[in-house]
């Protein structure tokens, strides 16, 4: 009897043993789970504020952006305003190109305005002797007359002025 009674009274405390363990294994899981919930809170907490600081940068980037279009829109319309030609302006413009087309028929210079500055660049048209003649001078170093002289030795000066007449 003695044995039943340490039994009884093992069994018992094993059992109140095991239901404190059991209570004490439902709080560890619970504080867990709350634990886990603490941390992917924080970390949804600490994305959100980076979310919103990157919102925040590009928002005060957007409001520049706007004040500078608004800025270039303004200039843009002031650059407009002050590129339209003067009727002068156009006039003298006519007359030049008039002017370069009278002379490219006259001497049969076709300048190609694409070389150096430095350098006078293009081909001589000869009608008369149905040939194109480049040329290239590097105006630094050549005399104020190298294209004319070339130009004569081009169309030749024994047949006096006849380029510009038309042949019979």
């Amino acid at each position: 009897m003695a044995v039943e009674i340490k039994d009884q009274w093992y069994l018992k405390a094993v059992e109140q043993l095991d239901t404190f363990c059991k209570r004490l294994d439902d709080k560890i899981d619970k504080e867990q789970q709350q634990l886990k919930a603490c941390k992917k809170q924080t970390e949804l907490e600490t994305k959100l504020a980076h979310e919103m600081k990157l919102h925040n940068e590009l928002t005060e980037r957007l409001a520049e952006l706007s004040r500078r279009g608004s800025e270039l829109d303004r200039v843009c319309a002031s650059f407009e305003s002050c590129l339209t030609i003067a009727d002068s302006d156009k006039t003298r413009l006519d007359n030049a190109k008039e002017a370069y087309q009278l002379a490219k028929e006259l001497t049969g210079i076709r300048l190609d305005f694409s070389a150096p500055p430095n350098i006078a660049k293009g081909y001589i048209k000869s009608e008369y002797h149905k040939q194109l003649h480049p040329f290239e001078i590097d105006m630094s170093s050549a005399d104020s007359n190298a294209l004319w002289n070339l130009l004569n030795a081009v169309v030749g000066s024994d047949k006096g002025n006849d380029e510009n007449r038309p042949i019979n």
